[in-house]
């Protein structure tokens, strides 16, 4: 904050800020949590600012995968949870869409081929 002593980063603090940005916290309600303008914010902890939400995102990613492939249920994850997954990946990894569409045959011929690739390993 204006007039206040220069802001020094610590452990705890890094932590705090790539958590909070990993969680979606936009970085203006960072700052105020933090107790420092967002310039600062900006200047001291850029690093996790522009990492957090990757390393988020890779996690998710990760999880979806294993459900979609179904190594997740060997993990815990139920048939449904791992059928929701695969349905999700599906829809943003591979085209999928949602509706009463018909399936055009590439979307067809995607299915087999992710079937036998799952069937062999």
């Amino acid at each position: 904050m204006p007039g206040s002593p220069e802001h020094k980063p610590n452990d705890k603090t890094r932590a705090e800020v790539s958590a909070l940005c990993a969680y979606g916290v936009p970085q203006d309600e960072i700052s105020v949590y933090i107790g420092i303008d967002a310039k600062t914010l900006r200047k001291h902890y850029r690093a996790e600012l522009d990492s957090a939400k990757i390393k988020a995102n890779a996690k998710v990613r990760r999880f979806l995968f294993d459900a979609a492939t179904g190594d997740a249920m060997a993990k815990g994850a139920s048939f449904a949870d791992c059928l929701r997954g695969s349905m999700f990946w599906a829809k943003t990894q591979m085209g999928f869409k949602d509706g009463n569409e018909v399936a055009e045959k590439a979307d067809i011929d995607r299915v087999i081929e992710v079937v036998r690739a799952t069937r062999t390993n």
